[in-house]
């Protein structure tokens, strides 16, 4: 077995670099992947009226890089999974509203789009690990989500869970 350092001092830990264009890449591609069906959820007729500020994309992915190594350093070398990652895109997207609708209020707009993600994910997640997993989507508990992401102040964790509740 490898002898592995450990270490409690600030200056064994590098400063974090920014995101490459290959993770950048991986993360557009996610999101693509979570967010196919954001213009009809919008209810918008052509995809050229959904716009998204590059920079506040980037500075989500860059978060999201940066918890995966906390999780790597406070939780044991624990990977974070991809469950977590999507509901951590979720709360970015609440907290720093990337997307544009010139005829919708850009809170809606950026609810609506991390609902959509959070859906997407789920139904993504219960897929790829087993056929049968299946997502708890009833009306209310969807109507208060919906709520919930718009009015309420959820934490990372809160919306990771949220998620993890949501599969069975």
């Amino acid at each position: 077995m490898a002898d592995i350092k450990r270490s409690n001092k600030l200056e064994h830990f590098p400063i974090f670099d920014p995101i490459n264009s290959a993770t950048i890449k991986e993360w557009a591609d996610k999101l693509n992947k979570y967010l196919h069906n954001v213009v009809t959820t919008l209810g918008l007729e052509k995809s050229i009226d959904f716009k998204m500020c590059r920079n506040t994309l980037y500075e989500i992915f860059e978060r999201i890089e940066k918890r995966r190594i906390y999780f790597h350093i406070y939780h044991g070398g624990m990977k974070m999974g991809e469950i977590n990652e999507g509901a951590l895109l979720v709360f970015w997207i609440l907290k720093l509203m990337p997307f544009r609708v010139r005829t919708l209020d850009n809170t809606v707009v950026n609810t609506r789009v991390a609902y959509t993600v959070f859906i997407n994910l789920l139904h993504y997640v219960a897929n790829k690990s087993n056929p049968k997993r299946k997502v708890n989507i009833k009306s209310k508990l969807m109507d208060e989500t919906l709520y919930a992401f718009r009015y309420r102040d959820l934490s990372k964790e809160a919306i990771m869970l949220l998620a993890e509740s949501y599969l069975y």
